[in-house]
């Protein structure tokens, strides 16, 4: 007998609703709310089923419906509407309780807070100058303890979020340029379970974009979030560009991780030159540090750049840290 309006509550009944842990079982709270499975799991304390003999107390009901009200409220906000039952009170038919479970699953990868901001510590800034390749490359990784532990971090809503600090130390045009790329036009990625969203700057041409990657589409291969191209009002410098990408290192677990280390991968290319020659009838002129002469420039690149990645964690007013400690590199 299924669960209805008149019906026996079964042992059955109840435990359909709770599910199995650890379970990938599609609608069930289990499934949401302790180990899961793959993108599914908040790695909470799991619920106890009971046995086919026994009977389904007010209180194992009311954990039920309490826990599914909790998932509601991370997820939105706000809870299903139903009220948990008491000791001694008229059993009544919950008939909104299965499908409000069904939409918690399908809500799972929701949250309506995060907790608060954790700033890594910066590294040493970068030195990118006209001395090195027009092209340079910058990674940072995030590690997390266990597979399981990277699982909650995403499936809970926890967020890595990537910003950049640039000191353009000759104060020249060209740097100038590229200190706006940094930010103002890319400003910041925001990588969650399941997107990007995409830079949170403006301006610029965005030539590239994937602002659906997320750590579930992740894999040992990367992957590009954006390819942001300056397209400045100097036409010499509209080609420059920032591509950032993301990849992770793989299966690490036994419930359907994708990795434990995240990497990001910073390419940037800078295609203006850094100098150009007067006019034919003038002379030019060549060193880097000289003023320009009868129309030349001087726009040696001397960038510092610092990359930093901010952990962006669940919240813990009605979850518990499942996740640990989160260690940028």
């Amino acid at each position: 007998m299924s669960y209805s309006s008149g019906g026996l509550i079964q042992a059955s009944d109840y435990n359909g609703f709770v599910g199995s842990s650890p379970s990938s079982t599609a609608n069930t709270i289990n499934t949401i709310w302790a180990v899961g499975n793959g993108d599914k799991g908040y790695g909470q304390s799991a619920l106890s089923q009971v046995s086919a003999a026994g009977l389904v107390t007010a209180t194992q009901w009311a954990t039920a419906v309490n826990t599914l009200n909790t998932i509601y409220t991370h997820q939105s906000g706000s809870g299903t509407g139903i009220g948990a039952p008491t000791a001694g009170s008229l059993i009544t038919y919950l008939s909104t309780f299965s499908s409000s479970i069904s939409t918690a699953y399908t809500n799972r990868l929701n949250a309506n807070t995060n907790g608060t901001d954790i700033t890594g510590t910066a590294p040493a800034a970068y030195t990118w100058n006209s001395s090195t390749p027009t092209t340079a490359q910058i990674t940072r990784t995030a590690t997390f303890a266990s597979a399981d532990q990277a699982r909650y971090f995403f499936n809970a809503g926890g967020k890595l979020v990537l910003t950049f600090s640039c000191v353009n130390t000759l104060g020249n045009a060209k740097g100038a340029d590229w200190l706006a790329l940094f930010n103002t036009k890319f400003a910041s990625i925001v990588v969650g379970a399941a997107t990007n969203g995409g830079r949170t700057g403006t301006g610029g041409t965005v030539s590239a974009s994937n602002s659906a990657l997320g750590y579930w589409g992740c894999t040992t291969t990367n992957q590009s979030i954006i390819t942001l191209t300056s397209a400045s009002g100097t036409a010499d410098y509209s080609s420059n560009s920032i591509a950032v990408g993301i990849k992770t290192n793989g299966v690490q677990g036994s419930n359907a991780d994708v990795g434990t280390v995240m990497t990001f991968t910073i390419d940037l290319t800078d295609a203006a030159a850094d100098t150009n020659t007067a006019p034919p009838s003038l002379p030019a002129y060549t060193p880097a540090g000289t003023p320009p002469t009868q129309g030349g420039f001087n726009d040696a690149l001397n960038l510092a750049i610092t990359t930093n990645i901010t952990v962006r964690p669940p919240e813990t007013t009605n979850l518990t840290n499942s996740w640990g400690t989160v260690t940028i590199a």
